[in-house]
C-alpha cells in the first residue's frame, strides 16, 4: 500500500485547491483558493498503527496541504486506504500512527 499526499476540502466551500500558507515552526494555517477561508489543520490519534508504509519516493510540494503527526510530531503524514476500504484515513510513516484530520480555528472571507 503505497500512501499519497495529503489532499484537503475546505471546510467552508469544498474546493481542493488548498495552499499552505505558514511553515511548521509556526503554524498550519491553510487558504482555500476559491473562497479565501483560512484553517489551520491537526491530527487526532486513531489509537492503531499501521506497519509497512514507507515514505513516497517523490519530494514534498512546501505549499501543498501540511499537517503534523500528534503522537510525534513528524510532518510525514499521508494519506491511505484502511482494510475497510475507507479513504481518509491518514498514517504518519515515521511513526506508522493511524490519524484523523481536524480543522481548527475556521475564518470564511
Amino acid at each position: 500500500m503505497m500512501p499519497q499526499p495529503l489532499v484537503v476540502q475546505c471546510p467552508s466551500c469544498g474546493s481542493s485547491e488548498i495552499t499552505y500558507t505558514c511553515e511548521p515552526q509556526c503554524c498550519f494555517n491553510h487558504l482555500c483558493a476559491a473562497c479565501y477561508t483560512t484553517f489551520e489543520l491537526f491530527t487526532e490519534p486513531l489509537g492503531r498503527r499501521l506497519t509497512g508504509i514507507e515514505k513516497p519516493p517523490q519530494e514534498r510540494d512546501s505549499l501543498a496541504p501540511t499537517v503534523a503527526c500528534v503522537q510525534c510530531d513528524s510532518l510525514e503524514v499521508y494519506m491511505v486506504t484502511t482494510q475497510g476500504g475507507a479513504p481518509g484515513a491518514l498514517v504518519c510513516t515515521d511513526c506508522h500512527a493511524l490519524l484523523q484530520l481536524g480543522f481548527a480555528a475556521v475564518e470564511s472571507r
